[in-house]
């Protein structure tokens, strides 16, 4: 499919994928100055926003898919994965720590103001 089906078939901008194709995301085929999606670059664009939706960068993206490129299936690409996800994982808990200290500090912020509402 040219890059016009292949906007609206997965509900995205020309500008999204131009910006994939600079950072080799994407990699379709060039029909003389058109390029040819197929199902290889629709699965990479759903697992991009996979990644994304979990909290990866296009820069950690950029990572994870040139090492699959250069070692896929091997134990050097899992090893890579699995510290990349633990690295999530931990940066995921700092997020939830600091957000049970705001809702704390909110709370206590909103049981002050009710008392002033009471007197």
């Amino acid at each position: 499919m040219y890059l016009k089906e292949f906007i609206t078939k997965m509900n995205t901008t020309k500008d999204i994928v131009r910006f994939y194709l600079e950072l080799s995301l994407l990699t379709p085929i060039r029909k003389g100055k058109n390029y040819w999606f197929t199902d290889n670059e629709v699965e990479s664009f759903q697992e991009i926003k996979n990644l994304q939706e979990l909290g990866f960068s296009l820069k950690e993206i950029c990572a994870i898919k040139e090492l699959h490129d250069q070692s896929c299936g091997t134990k050097k690409q899992h090893e890579q994965n699995l510290r990349l996800i633990e690295e999530k994982i931990a940066e995921n808990d700092a997020a939830i720590r600091e957000l049970r200290h705001r809702k704390k500090a909110l709370v206590a912020l909103k049981k002050a103001l009710k008392k002033l509402l009471i007197k």
